[in-house]
């Protein structure tokens, strides 16, 4: 499984409990594949670096935005999952941008197995140099 992080950008007018469901309905396609959800995580409402254009207008006829709603889900899934979650999210009226980032943490680290690129070998091995030469 692959660790990857989800940053969505919603309209900024798009009711709580839409954006609820669908978090929801992410979460249960990943859960239901064989993935993880380890965190979803409002950012809030905040200022877009520019004017975001929706696929349609909305109720009051708005099709440009200048602030959206950030949210992150970070997930473990295989790459089928992640674009099935991708194809969700691009039906979506309520979502203006989304983006897939494939995720690093430390484990990754250390579950490599080639010693050039593993800094924790790389590091127990300069130590061990230092005390031989001593």
């Amino acid at each position: 499984m692959v660790f990857y992080e989800c940053l969505m950008t919603a309209k900024n007018t798009a009711h709580y409990n839409n954006l609820t469901s669908l978090m929801k309905d992410i979460s249960l396609k990943i859960v239901n594949k064989g993935g993880i959800v380890r965190s979803i995580q409002n950012h809030g409402i905040r200022q877009l670096p520019h004017r975001f254009r929706a696929k349609y207008a909305d109720r009051e006829g708005n099709r440009y935005y200048e602030k959206g709603r950030f949210i992150s889900v970070f997930y473990d899934a295989n790459p089928g999952v992640m674009r099935e979650v991708e194809g969700i999210l691009n039906l979506d009226e309520q979502i203006l941008r989304n983006t897939h980032l494939k995720g690093r943490n430390k484990f990754m680290d250390v579950n490599n197995v080639r010693e050039k690129k593993n800094p924790y070998i790389q590091e127990i091995l300069r130590e061990d140099e230092r005390l031989g030469s001593n």
